[in-house]
């Protein structure tokens, strides 16, 4: 008598290889996110610090947001000289890289040393709501005769409010990112 299995080869390879992705491929599938809940904000707050005496160019600063990957997602602010300083404007050496193209239409003059602050609404540059999560908060100046300093921090922007001061150096005195109800 010839015995029978429930299987054949083809059918149990079948099922073999879809039960092995299922087990190791399903955990690396991303969850669904949330999306940025339009009823928050985030303040940025730069201030720029006053050098002791010396001749003194203003810093060209770059204040920007980057997801968990390190691509920029958002430029707030670029305080850069127009006109004959346009040389200078690769010297904000990481917001550069990635977004040059956007100088013409997100640039302002510099400023002079003081408190400033810049809001996020939780959208891209192109406009797109993001998802809630991982980000990093990037203030990068550049001076003249002068250093180049960033700071970059990593943030989480979920449902619930914070307040956080973030280190300044020699260009930029301090900083501060509050993730609140819209005013």
């Amino acid at each position: 008598m010839k015995k029978t299995y429930p299987y054949s080869r083809r059918s149990f390879l079948g099922h073999a290889i879809s039960t092995t992705a299922a087990f190791f491929v399903a955990p690396l599938v991303k969850a669904k996110s949330l999306v940025w809940d339009s009823k928050m904000e985030a303040v940025v707050t730069v201030e720029i610090n006053q050098p002791n005496g010396g001749r003194y160019n203003r810093p060209y600063i770059a204040v920007w947001l980057e997801n968990a990957a390190g691509k920029s997602v958002r430029t707030l602010a670029v305080w850069v000289q127009a006109g004959k300083g346009e040389r200078w404007h690769q010297d904000l050496r990481r917001w550069f890289q990635s977004n040059a193209d956007l100088i013409s239409t997100t640039s302002s003059p510099t400023r002079m040393p003081g408190t400033y602050k810049l809001v996020w609404d939780g959208k891209s540059d192109k406009g797109i709501l993001l998802e809630q999560g991982d980000y990093f908060v990037c203030i990068e100046a550049a001076r003249e005769h002068g250093t180049y300093q960033l700071i970059r921090e990593k943030i989480s922007f979920t449902s619930a409010g914070f307040s956080k001061v973030l280190t300044g150096n020699e260009e930029i005195k301090g900083a501060k990112v509050e993730f609140r109800a819209k005013s």
